[in-house]
């Protein structure tokens, strides 16, 4: 068996082009070839498209203003849900956090008036009814010759106060204390409506 002479050896290898120069490549860079997983035909060359899309929409109207005329209105809010959520559908946006907006204020606003109502608004109303009611008792017993009667001389400056609250009947006790001719205080019971309609109490 002979050996091949040196210069009859197998030729080495070609090795690998370098990758071109950034400098030399058009602008753009190079389209990667048709098939390859790098090749994006018909898209966006970017990691997320749908970011990019959404960029270009104009930005959705505020849902605080909805938060604000349904608190103050109720349910008037309706309409600046229906024209911002209009709005934010033909700018390509979600509609949704409108109407939860309206939603969860027309709850939270109907339980925040209902518990100021019966609360405060309530109270003040019947403090200064019945203060109404004891201003106008106090004029009826002065011209009913009842309470003179009773106290067997004639009265002046009748004072009533009050005394615990109205009973199912819309009955009232109230102490009313006169003053007689001859300077002395006289106090009696009674029993009044809402009518300043009286008895006298025990």
């Amino acid at each position: 068996m002979t050996e091949a002479p040196p210069w009859a050896a197998a030729p080495a290898p070609p090795q690998p082009a370098p990758p071109p120069d950034p400098a030399t490549q058009p602008f753009g860079g190079v389209v990667p070839p048709y098939g390859s997983p790098e090749n994006r035909h018909g898209q966006l060359l970017v990691r997320f498209p749908e970011e990019v899309h959404g960029s270009a929409r104009p930005v959705a109207p505020s849902w605080r203003p909805v938060v604000a005329w349904t608190f103050f209105l109720s349910v008037l809010g309706v309409v600046a849900a229906m024209r911002r959520s209009g709005r934010a559908r033909r700018y390509g946006r979600e509609r949704s956090p409108y109407w939860v907006a309206f939603g969860v204020t027309l709850v939270a606003g109907a339980a925040f008036w209902s518990a100021l109502l019966y609360t405060v608004a309530l109270p003040v109303y019947q403090h200064f009814a019945e203060k109404k009611l004891t201003a106008a008792l106090e004029s009826t017993v002065l011209t009913d010759g009842r309470i003179a009667k009773s106290a067997g001389a004639t009265v002046t400056n009748p004072q009533c106060a009050p005394q615990g609250e109205r009973n199912g009947d819309g009955l009232r006790t109230y102490v009313c204390t006169f003053t007689l001719v001859d300077g002395k205080k006289t106090s009696v019971f009674v029993q009044a409506d809402r009518n300043t309609n009286w008895e006298l109490s025990d």
